[in-house]
This record gives structure tokens, sequence and C-alpha cells, in this order.
């Protein structure tokens, strides 16, 4: 299942730099951005870009070098972005949800020296100031009195004084230097850095083998840009295509329809939860009436004809991972219910079983994925040689994603072989709630699962198994995983059991933990009336 990647430049011409360089040569007064905060033409936008990367080389940060971003969805964070891009520098995002030991392992783990940082975010550096080993340097946006108390420990730079800058000339990219370290969680250990070339982020980001975006279509983005699917098939996309790019800080019910109104949105790409909660407000005479015209869903909703029907959208299948870049694609004129789509042409596929050998169709496998040129997926891990060689075997990818074909070629995801979980969009590593949970000091040890959502992904269980005399109360177990965790990793379910059931290795059956579900005796933290999100933080 393999061909090449029709009317996509050839590999090394793949970077940030030739789709800025053809958006300036075939539209450069055309709008590329629209923010709460303003809007950008491309070459606005190229010019501000260009600044920052000029203001972070002021600032010491040399070619190759990581730069950290802890930023909310606004056009500064994307030019933020596409300046460290365009000066040859690497961009280390980071989940504006995490603190603490989450926050220092990324930080210290990328070596990053500078970190541009939200001034609402300065109290979580300021909490773990003293174990950040490389951080010299933090560029703030917003008030930067409020780093006043850090002074003594880091340099303290304004985000206006970079884009104060004058704009640097365009350097050269190479389709093999390195965009970013983008770190994905890990299921046995602390997240890992997937080191992404200038290839494989522009192929990410690239439809030019489908047949939208083009350049008429406006892009709705309301994913997080710390995360691939908004910085890259969002933002990026639209670059490539030189379609303009909406931006909003965030998705919302009730402003998404509002919003698609008022700029004329006619693609944008939505989890399958967006859709679920889409679905669930009260229907409208008026649902139909809007110019979207092409919402691609990753995954898909549960009901995607009734989705089709009553809002008039056309839906479309994606799937894809940080190592792999987006392998799967499912067109909107083929797509069924519960698909992930075709293998697109440039990667070759197969499913196999633990000893690496090919499934039958309707057979669930294990996703190997091979590109047909190396900068395609990632380099490997960082700092991680070991567990780079584990997942990169004679060119193949192990994915360790549990997939089924149909007689007509589809993919369809059944499970996660490895214990990660995923939760309104975010990657959740069980290793690393269970590490946090069994930090409070009435706990013997736990075991994280993922139970079924209303919102066709996971939710999350811990079993819970009380040290010996003790007991524990749910509601002060998850307010102290609320003070250490990110919102979106607190169990939504505690379940407290005598004992786990384990393997005689002493592996927990995890699979029995969540055949139990969340029935009879699970306590759930949403009918206590504790509702996490973002702005819980």
């Amino acid at each position: 299942m393999r061909g090449s990647m029709r009317n996509l430049p050839e590999v090394s011409k793949r970077t940030l730099r030739a789709a800025y360089d053809r958006a300036l040569t075939g539209a450069p007064d055309k709008v590329a951005q629209i923010g709460r905060d303003g809007q950008y033409t491309f070459a606005e936008s190229h010019d501000r870009s260009l600044r920052i990367a000029t203001g972070l080389a002021g600032l010491g940060v040399g070619r190759q070098q990581p730069v950290a971003l802890l930023l909310d969805n606004s056009l500064d964070a994307i030019h933020a972005w596409s300046g460290v891009s365009l000066g040859g520098m690497i961009e280390v995002p980071v989940n504006t949800a995490y603190k603490g030991t989450f926050l220092t392992h990324i930080l210290n783990d990328s070596g990053a020296q500078t970190l541009i940082v939200e001034d609402g975010y300065l109290e979580r550096i300021a909490r773990v100031s003293d174990e950040l080993t490389s951080l010299r340097t933090l560029v703030v946006r917003g008030d930067i009195s409020a780093a006043d108390e850090l002074r003594h420990r880091f340099q303290i730079v304004q985000f206006g004084e970079l884009t104060a800058a004058a704009p640097a000339s365009p350097q050269p990219l190479d389709a093999a230097d390195l965009i970013g370290y983008m770190y994905t969680s890990g299921t046995t250990g602390p997240s890992k850095g997937v080191l992404v070339s200038h290839a494989h982020a522009y192929t990410y980001a690239s439809r030019e083998d489908q047949g939208r975006p083009s350049s008429d279509d406006r892009i709705l983005v309301t994913l997080p840009l710390f995360h691939l699917a908004g910085q890259w098939y969002g933002v990026y996309q639209a670059l490539i295509h030189q379609a303009t790019c909406v931006l909003e800080p965030s998705f919302s019910v009730s402003k998404f329809w509002p919003t698609v109104r008022e700029h004329g949105i006619t693609v944008t790409l939505m989890l399958g939860a967006m859709a679920e909660l889409l679905q669930q407000a009260d229907p409208t005479p008026q649902d139909a009436d809007n110019p979207l015209e092409l919402a691609i869903m990753a995954p898909l909703a549960s009901d995607v004809e009734g989705f089709r029907a009553r809002f008039g959208v056309d839906v479309a299948a994606v799937y894809g991972m940080s190592e792999i870049g987006a392998v799967l694609y499912g067109p909107p004129d083929t797509v069924v219910g519960g698909e992930c789509g075709f293998p697109r042409a440039g990667y070759e596929l197969k499913l196999v079983d633990d000893n690496g050998k090919e499934v039958p169709t309707g057979t669930v496998g294990e996703l190997w994925v091979r590109p047909e040129h190396p900068l395609m997926v990632m380099r490997g891990y960082h700092n991680l040689p070991e567990k780079t060689a584990e997942t990169i075997v004679d060119g193949w990818i192990h994915t360790g994603d549990a997939f089924r074909t149909d007689t007509d070629g589809r993919f369809y995801f059944t499970d996660r072989m490895k214990d990660a979980l995923r939760r309104r969009g975010e990657n959740i590593s069980s290793f690393e709630v269970e590490r946090v949970i069994n930090e409070y000091p009435d706990v013997y040890e736990s075991a994280v699962v993922a139970v079924p959502s209303e919102f066709t992904e996971d939710e999350i269980k811990a079993v819970v198994v009380p040290k010996d005399g003790r007991e524990i109360d749910p509601v002060e177990l998850t307010h102290f995983l609320v003070d250490r965790l990110p919102y979106f990793m607190v169990p939504r379910y505690l379940e407290f059991a005598d004992e786990l059931p384990k393997t005689p290795t002493q592996k927990v059956h995890k699979h029995l933990l969540r055949e139990r579900g969340a029935g009879p005796g699970v306590w759930d933290r949403e009918a206590a009336g504790i509702v996490l999100r973002r702005s819980s933080q």
C-alpha cells in the first residue's frame, strides 16, 4: 500500500522557508492570520516572524538550538513558532496545562535555555525554578512585572523587544534541519521528545495530495497550538495552501457557529469530542445555515451521518502521530463511521501480530509505518537512543496502536497496545498519573486505565489500593491530584480495592480493570460536582 506523494514538492524543498517564499510570491498582501489580537497578511506575518528570529539570536540562541514556548493561542504564538523555525532554531512547545514535574521534565530534557512564556504562567516557573537546570532567559508575553521575583534567577525580556528587532535576513533551511522537539506522553516513563525535521512537519501539514484546502478556504483553528493538530494541521496547512487561518483561543460550543458565520469559515479540524458536544446542543432552525463545508475529524463523531445532515457539512477522517505524521485520510465522499481512513500515498502501512507477521483483513494488529523517504517521519527520540532503536526497526516505525482493516482497505483504530490513554484530545501516560497518585500518603499502589466516554474517547479510572488500615476520602485525594496534575490527567473515576490483579511476575492485569468499567461502587468525580476544565488550572 504505497505510492508517490503527488503534488507535494520534492522532499528537499519541504521547509517553512519554502512555504513562506511561495506565499510571498503568490499572495503577499492576502490576509494570512486573523485572531483576537488582530490580523496579518502573509508579508506582515513573515516580517514579524523574522523580527522574532533576530531578537532570539540577539539573546544568544543559535542555529538548531531549542527554544521553549509556553503560550496560549494568539497571533504572537503563531509568530513565535514561525520565528523560531525560520531562524533555524528548534521549537519546544509546552502544554499550557503542565506544571510541577511535568514542566521541569520538558524544560530540562530539551535543554532549552530560553522560554517564551505567558505572564500568567510565571508562577508555575517560580515554583520549580530551583529545579530548572538549563533555563537562563524568560521572554514574557504580557505584564513583565509578574516576573520581578524571578529576576535573581533568570534574564527577563519583554516579548515586545523581540517583535521590535530588525527583521533577520531570510536564512536557507535544509529539509533535514530539526523544526521541533515535540513531546509526547510515554507509557512506561516520562514524556519523550520526538525529533521532527522540516520535511516531516511540512508533509504532516500539507494536503497538496488532497482536494482541500485551497487558497479560497478559510480555516478555523480552535485546537491549542502546542499540539501538532492546531499548529501544523491548522496554521501551517493554511500557510502552505495560502488560505486564511482564523485562530480562536480555544474551542467553545456557544461560540463555534457564530465564529464560523462571522469569518466565513469553510474548513476546520476538530476532535470527535468537539463534534459530540456540538451535536448535544439543542437543535435550532439555523443549524445548517453556515458556510462551513468540510469538517475533518480525529476520531470521527459517533454519528457521522447525523452531524453531516444537521449542519450541512461534509466530514472527513484523518489519523496521525507525532512520530509518523498524518498517514491515513478518509475523503468525505467515502467516509464511514468508525474509520480512520485509507493509507496516504508515500507511506507503506501494515498490521502485524506479536511476532511481526502481517495479520489478515479484519484481524487486529499493531500498525507499522515505513515512509518512502526517511525525512517524512521522526528522526528518533531526543536523548533516548535505546527507545529510538526499539521504535524504528529496519525503516519501520512501530506505532504501538492497534488497528484492523476492512475489505475496502479502510483502517479502523481499535485500541492502544500500550497503556496510554486519550482524553479530550490529550495523550496521557498511565505511568505518570499512577506515579502522582502513589505520592498520596495513604496510597499503597494504584493502576490507571481507560473506560468508555460519552465523547468517543476515554475517561480515566484509577483503581487505588490504600495502605493497611487507612481509608481514603476520594474528594481529598482528588484535590491532591488537582494540585499536581494537568486538569486533563485527573481521573474522573476512583475505585478502591484491597489489591490489584497481577500476573505471577507482578504485572497488573489492566484489561481486567478496564472490563470492570465504571459500574457500582466506583466514585465519579463529576457526579460529586468536581468538574475540571482548562480554566481550572
